[in-house]
């Protein structure tokens, strides 16, 4: 079935599942740098993910994305820097991006920020990491929007209330994965990212 076929009424657990979650799994493969993108809780759960990458030595730079969302104080990215370095991250190995506001626009600006940095030319592989159920979604919108030399590696951080195993067990679990589920097939309707079979 592929994600233009899916609508609110067809929507099963399976189904859920398997967009979400199939195929989500970290290769362990050394990259040119490691995209945290942002949110208000990245820095407990996204930014340990990202750090472990760095301390085994898979990558040198860490790019925090995000910018100031719904008024807060200071942006996300700004969080997770704090984060960061108290977890060893050495502050020259931070990159910043600071000005985006939702995941297409991590997307863009974090392409910015590799430009800067290291010239998009040269990157060849990058460890994308977010939340478990965000990943599918951030991953489709990554590889449509980045060129094709670059491979995008995804790198789940599980939270406390959607992993696979128990995100239907709670109502707050359940909405935000049927949430996501919409949001990529809103996605594909919108022509964001090409359609896919789940």
């Amino acid at each position: 079935m592929l994600i233009s076929e899916l609508t609110t009424e067809n929507l099963t657990d399976e189904i859920i599942d398997r967009v979400l979650f199939d195929g989500i799994e970290d290769t362990g493969e050394d990259v040119d740098c490691v995209i945290v993108l942002g949110s208000t809780k990245a820095s407990i759960y996204r930014v340990p993910v990202a750090t472990k990458a760095y301390h085994a030595k898979r990558t040198s730079k860490l790019l925090l994305s995000g910018g100031i969302v719904n008024g807060c104080d200071k942006g996300h990215a700004e969080d997770m820097r704090k984060k960061a370095i108290e977890l060893g991250i050495k502050p020259e190995d931070i990159i910043i991006e600071n000005e985006s506001q939702n995941t297409v626009e991590n997307m863009l600006c974090s392409l910015l920020a590799l430009q800067r940095t290291f010239w998009i030319n040269r990157v060849r592989k990058v460890l994308l990491v977010t939340t478990t159920y965000h990943m599918r979604r951030s991953l489709a919108i990554a590889r449509y929007l980045f060129p094709d030399h670059i491979h995008i590696i995804p790198g789940p951080a599980d939270d406390n209330n959607t992993k696979r195993d128990n995100w239907m067990l709670s109502e707050e679990g359940r909405i935000r994965a049927e949430s996501e589920v919409r949001k990529i097939i809103n996605c594909v309707n919108d022509g964001l990212f090409p359609d896919f079979e789940v």
